[in-house]
């Protein structure tokens, strides 16, 4: 009781701050005109003056007897010289005395001034590699010899990127990677860290980055570029670290789980959207299943070849789907064992919004069918070049049964930690999908075959983005069907040659004659059957039972 009044006492008092600093950045960096331009110069140069005074006081906490030294000699210095009464400047010398004793420090406030986001990483580095012996022990990679001597995980490392802090763990011998993966969210607790994303680097060694910013910013998409259209690499928004995050789609089916406005909009669009210059040449032809009656993909219909809008309308559309991964093996047996898209001959991006409406709550008929045919898509289609990108919001087996048919996963924000073990399965510890916070709608863990996640934020697509992208790159108008050449003779093929394809019926001028009737075999005699027994004749009934059965 007392953890959950405290709890709520911080949540309340962290809120009053937050909306005490939104009211006191509109009164002054954010007003409009001049007024707000000098705020922001007066701002610049106070938080300056405070990291230069940060930096220096750090390195005096630090080395706080070289400090007391200095002072004293300049005391010392300044006092000689006053008793002595010589002429001459008496302030210059200690004070380039407490100069040179103090160099360091005045170096560090320097530095924190010029780079404060270098300086203060550099900082979080220096106090982890400090730290990291009483870490390690109390987060469970520490062990005891028979000898008496304690071994703890060796930290081999610590670098800086953008946004983060990288220690390169190695284990000791008995231990393995499992225990570095389980003791992460131990590490970046005690650490103080906001988040953290493991990568193996080798047998035995493990990069564990350490996050320095709580939330990623959020982004506004623009205009895509045909330079950035790649099915293997395509932009989706922005990682933690602060560098572009990027999806694979070639050779990949990807799920999309997320809670109700966790933004799979954002998710579906940064996809669909980033690729759509690829459309009009051929590379890449996108298929459309819009199970919410045409909300979300009716804005970029002009992106789709083919579009339904209900369960019964998404199986031909399936079937029409499958008929293009029958067509492509026998083009691409002994040939290529991955489809390598060409103009004419596309990727097929099959993008499916609220899957769960055609797999779990449709009619029982079109489900059975939707299931087989999916089943099919999923299982033969990504080394054809058909791969499946679905939305979903109810992760449960009755609604997705063929979760583990999409290698390549993305977990927005989730309702429960049941829901994440659902999604992402033994990954969920390192991505805690249930925990992103509400007001984060487009971030999400990223977990592809390598089962390594890492958190990223997709860009915020708005409605007349989608309509002038849609605009810009329609999808090619679909082929008129070839007649063949006409042959020898009269018979349909023919027919619908001569007809160049519009012909139903063509009768032939000669009217064909009519198949010979084949010879009957004839039939073999009956064999003559065996002559019946003759019944033996019934024994008479007792009179006793005859009487009986007349009385009754």
């Amino acid at each position: 009781m007392n953890t959950l009044a405290t709890g709520g006492i911080r949540t309340a008092w962290n809120t009053k701050i937050t909306k005490v600093r939104a009211r006191l950045r509109a009164a002054t960096v954010e007003r409009p005109g001049w007024a707000g331009r000098a705020w922001r110069i007066a701002a610049w140069f106070a938080y300056r003056a405070w990291m230069f005074a940060r930096g220096l006081f750090t390195w005096a906490g630090k080395h706080p007897l070289l400090v007391i030294l200095g002072v004293l000699l300049a005391l010392a210095w300044w006092g000689v010289l006053t008793l002595a009464d010589l002429p001459g400047d008496r302030i210059t010398g200690p004070v380039l005395l407490l100069v040179v004793f103090l160099s360091p420090g005045l170096v560090m406030g320097l530095w924190a001034m010029l780079t404060p986001r270098r300086y203060l990483l550099v900082q979080y580095a220096w106090k982890v590699r400090d730290a990291w012996p009483k870490v390690a022990t109390s987060c469970g990679l520490s062990a005891h010899r028979p000898d008496g001597t304690t071994v703890i995980s060796k930290l081999v490392h610590v670098r800086r990127v953008p946004g983060a802090v990288v220690l390169r763990i190695e284990t000791f011998t008995g231990q393995t990677p499992d225990d570095l993966y389980r003791a992460a969210p131990a590490i970046t607790t005690a650490l103080r860290a906001h988040g953290f994303e493991p990568s193996r680097v080798k047998p035995g060694v493990l990069d564990l980055a350490l996050f320095t910013t709580a939330t990623i910013a959020p982004a506004v998409a623009a205009m895509p570029g045909i330079e950035n259209a790649t099915p293997d690499n395509v932009p989706v928004g922005r990682s933690r670290a602060g560098l572009p995050a990027t999806v694979q789609i070639r050779g990949q089916h990807t799920l999309v789980v997320g809670a109700t406005g966790a933004g799979k909009g954002s998710a579906l669009w940064s996809v669909v959207g980033n690729l759509a210059p690829a459309v009009p040449s051929g590379l890449v032809q996108f298929w459309g299943l819009d199970l919410k009656g045409g909300i979300e993909l009716e804005m970029g219909k002009r992106l789709f070849a083919r579009l339904a809008y209900n369960a019964e309308d998404a199986v031909p559309v399936l079937r029409e789907l499958l008929t293009v991964i029958e067509s492509r093996k026998a083009t691409m047996r002994g040939i290529s064992r991955l489809h390598v898209p060409a103009p004419g001959d596309p990727l097929h991006v099959l993008v499916i919004d609220e899957l769960a409406d055609l797999m779990a709550y449709a009619e029982f008929d079109v489900r059975r069918e939707a299931d087989r045919l999916m089943s099919k898509i999923l299982t033969q289609g990504r080394a054809l070049g058909v791969v499946v990108v679905s939305c979903v919001q109810n992760p449960r087996q009755e609604a997705v049964g063929q979760r583990n048919l999409y290698p390549q996963k993305i977990a927005l924000r989730l309702d429960s930690d049941i829901e994440s073990d659902m999604v992402l399965g033994p990954q969920a510890r390192l991505a805690p999908a249930h925990e992103i916070a509400p007001t984060e709608p487009g971030t999400a863990y990223l977990v592809g075959e390598d089962g390594m996640p890492s958190l990223i934020r997709f860009d915020y697509w708005a409605d007349d983005l989608i309509r002038h992208v849609a605009a810009t790159y329609p999808a090619p108008a679909p082929a008129a069907p070839v007649a063949p050449a006409p042959r020898d003779g009269m018979d349909a093929a023919n027919a619908w040659a001569r007809a160049r394809g519009h012909l139903a019926v063509v009768e032939d001028d000669a009217p064909a004659e009519a198949p010979a009737p084949r010879p009957r075999k004839p039939r073999s005699p009956r064999k003559p059957r065996a002559p019946r027994a003759p019944r033996a004749p019934r024994a008479a009934r007792p009179a006793a039972e005859a009487a009986t059965s007349e009385e009754a």
